[in-house]
């Protein structure tokens, strides 16, 4: 090969750097064309894009040795009806004297340098290999291959033997450039040439004599060795090691049915055949937590069933993508949690470019956000009422339907301040023409420093307006634990005044549970009451007062302007 072939050569690779994401003709179904070792003489044929490691020489005849061949045998899974590459050490020589050339395929140029006077011993100085590149500025994951590999069983007749030699898959990604002089050709009549981007230069390999651009850096390398027979078609998914973040300029693959660099391993008869070579670019994911709780993935799987409450925001989302380049973007829809992940354009393993995970939870996360509204108190206990009490209520958004209420400080006129009525899950309904209801209870609430003990049910409306009318009934246990006796609280909280005093007495029916009955005050109308699982036991109607006989256990009794926990002794 002379030097004017490796210059053209080497340009003609790197103007395929049009394809940019994957390698030209990784498939091997593309178009084969003449092998041309030394630029002129034709040794068999390459797939178009790469370059076959076809040995050309002269000494005293040409000697032509094709160790690179167009199998039909390719992976039925994926290539069917199209082709491999084979690639195979064989014995190149002539008069008997030889040595065995290592079959290999390169994305930049292949060429050799024989050593006829010391083929075989320690002193030989036969060397080999690739230079040149592919322009490419994208950085992959991994590189994908299949394979199927044959070990020679036999001693050949010329050449090495070894039936444990490795096959070799080799990528490296760079910028900038190296420079050094190889010899080439024959020993009987060498030539000196100058190599841009020798493989052993890039990788660092070789450091002695070899010149550097100032902006050369090796971005990243995947050293990959196959070992014994592979009888089937396999595929091999080789990680990719980086070791800067930098954008490369240039790749190289080699592809080898040899110890790449470690010549004295080789053994003739040696053979790998590859298939559907191409670069991977994930985009999964890798790990993925949730509120500090691990998720555990599954291969190819991406729909997930979670128990609980989704999480507040995408920042509780903790997600690491497999492909070191790829996006993940999280997002939060109610109990819905999405993770798309893209890469840099490139196809993941399965042909994709992007995958979406989807954990969908029981309900949704609580919102966190608080909404207060200022109004007014009016509360009836037994005689005593108090009227006009300005006030503010609380209403956080739990997310899932729920609520949480709060009144601070309530306060029983000459009584003074019993504490804050706090309920918690107060279920939210769509109303009509845009309200929501609220309903809520608290079978034991402590009040006053535990002081006073009380059944707390909540009830009522904030309308598209954002106008408040809620009723808060408090049934006081004057002997708690035993929770016989009670002094019933009606307490109403509105965004707006109440037009007179009759207004609080009129819809404040005083509900209580004694012993052997309910006991309705105060209220005219129909009372409808109900066991503790929602079940209705009783309904009358009531002109003033009632007396309603019931077992002993908890009942919740519903008016027309109220809703109370009873306990029946």
């Amino acid at each position: 090969m002379n030097k004017k072939f490796y210059t053209l050569c080497t340009a003609a690779l790197i103007s395929a750097g049009a394809v940019a994401q994957q390698l030209p003709n990784g498939d091997f179904d593309g178009e084969w064309v003449d092998c041309l070792p030394d630029g002129v003489n034709a040794v068999s044929i390459q797939p178009e894009g790469w370059m076959a490691s076809n040995v050309y020489k002269y000494f005293f005849l040409p000697v032509k040795v094709p160790l690179i061949f167009q199998d039909t045998d390719s992976d039925p899974e994926n290539n069917a009806d199209g082709y491999s590459v084979r690639m195979e050490n064989l014995f190149a020589g002539a008069l008997g004297i030889g040595a065995t050339a290592p079959g290999y395929i390169t994305l930049g140029s292949s060429w050799a340098y024989g050593d006829i006077t010391n083929v075989g011993k320690p002193e030989d100085t036969s060397d080999g290999g690739s230079y040149g590149s592919l322009a490419f500025t994208y950085r992959p994951d991994a590189i994908s291959l299949d394979i199927k590999r044959t070990l020679a069983t036999e001693e050949p007749s010329s050449g090495s033997f070894n039936s444990n030699e490795v096959a070799s898959v080799i990528f490296y990604a760079w910028k900038g450039q190296t420079s050094s002089t190889v010899t080439t050709g024959l020993s009987s009549s060498p030539v000196e040439t100058t190599m841009v981007d020798r493989e052993k230069d890039v990788l660092g390999m070789i450091t002695e004599d070899v010149t550097k651009s100032e902006d050369f850096e090796l971005i990243a390398k995947s050293e990959n060795y196959i070992e014994g027979s592979v009888d089937t078609w396999t595929n091999v998914i080789y990680p990719i090691e980086y070791v800067s973040d930098n954008a490369p300029e240039k790749i190289n693959i080699i592809i080898a049915s040899s110890d790449y660099f470690h010549r004295e391993n080789l053994g003739t008869g040696n053979t790998l055949n590859a298939d559907n070579v191409k670069l991977v670019y994930y985009s999964t994911l890798s790990d993925l937590t949730v509120n500090g709780e691990e998720v555990t993935l599954e291969e190819g799987t991406y729909e997930y069933a979670m128990e609980g409450a989704a999480p507040a925001d995408a920042n509780a989302v903790a997600a690491t993508t497999k492909g070191r380049y790829a996006n993940a973007e999280v997002a939060v829809n109610g109990n819905i949690v999405t993770i798309t992940v893209t890469n840099q354009g490139g196809e993941d393993v399965d042909g994709e470019t992007s995958h979406t995970y989807t954990l969908t939870y029981e309900s949704a996360a609580a919102t966190g956000e608080s909404t207060e509204y200022t109004g007014f108190l009016n509360i009836s206990m037994g005689t005593s009422i108090v009227t006009d009490q300005e006030a503010t209520v609380t209403i956080t958004d739990n997310g899932d339907g729920t609520c949480t209420f709060m009144l601070p400080n309530l306060s029983l006129g000459d009584l003074g301040t019993i504490g804050d009525i706090v309920l918690e899950g107060v279920t939210m309904t769509e109303g009509e023409d845009g309200a929501t209801n609220y309903a809520g209870s608290e079978e034991d609430m402590s009040l006053l420093g535990g002081m006073i003990h009380a059944g707390v049910v909540l009830e009522g409306t904030i309308n598209a307006n954002d106008k408040v009318e809620m009723t808060i009934n408090v049934s006081w246990y004057k002997d708690y634990p035993a929770n016989t006796q009670v002094m019933p609280i009606v307490v109403t909280f509105t965004s707006d005044k109440l037009d007179s005093v009759n207004d609080v007495i009129n819809n404040a029916a005083t509900v209580y549970g004694a012993s052997g009955a309910v006991i309705i005050n105060g209220y005219t109308g129909d009372a409808h009451i109900y066991n503790i699982a929602g079940q209705l036991v009783k309904a009358t109607a009531v002109d003033g007062n009632a007396e309603i006989a019931l077992p002993t256990g908890i009942y919740i009794v519903r008016t027309s302007n109220s809703t109370v926990k009873a306990v029946v002794k």
